[in-house]
């Protein structure tokens, strides 16, 4: 009794331990808000090529002292890019753009603390779209790799020994739609299955 009791327990508890580390992924996302919150909007009113407005690069989940990273950003048709602003220029040097693969190196004193979001980009955009004429699913803003260096995903860059770890580039949705769904009955849901 005590060894199946210490069997539940330990498969349990391993259940628990992979749960919470998958919720730590660290990843880069591009968001449409200061507050770092809007990961889906919708296109600004105004005729298409008329408005500009910052978007916000952010490092989640990397639970270390950051002091580098990089990535790259596709903005689709939905958004023109027209530069990279860093946070904090006197403590960050940039090499890149973020369209094709940027760079970002933090000064020895002022490496960031990954154990809370970072903004790491603030890059101007012109908004090109109009949501009657989206495709559906919407446009994607896609974080990558650095593309110079072949690489796939963000990676970043540990201070106190120089170790690079790879992350998740996330993707952010402009236009997103609605997902169609159709009124049922639970007996109908359970029939689908039959």
């Amino acid at each position: 009794m005590r060894k199946a009791l210490a069997g539940v327990l330990a498969v349990a508890l391993a259940g628990v331990m992979a749960g919470s580390a998958m919720a730590q992924v660290p990843n880069v996302q591009v968001y449409f808000d200061p507050a770092f919150t809007q990961t889906q909007a919708s296109c600004p009113d105004g005729p298409p090529g008329t408005v500009a407005t910052e978007l916000y690069v952010v490092m989640n989940n990397w639970n270390m002292n950051v002091t580098g990273v990089d990535f790259s950003i596709s903005y689709g048709p939905a958004l023109i890019w027209l530069g990279d602003n860093l946070p904090d220029p006197l403590t960050s040097v940039a090499i890149g753009q973020s369209p094709g693969g940027i760079a970002i190196a933090y000064a020895n004193c002022c490496a960031q603390d990954g154990f809370q979001p970072i903004l790491v980009l603030k890059p101007l955009v012109l908004w090109n779209c109009d949501c009657n004429s989206a495709p559906p699913g919407g446009y994607p803003v896609v974080v990558g790799g650095y593309a110079p260096l072949g690489k796939t995903q963000p990676s970043a860059v540990r201070k106190e020994d120089f170790e690079e770890f790879s992350g998740v580039g996330m993707t952010s949705l402009i236009c997103p739609g609605t997902i169609a769904t159709e009124q049922s009955t639970w007996g109908q849901v359970k029939a689908l299955y039959r």
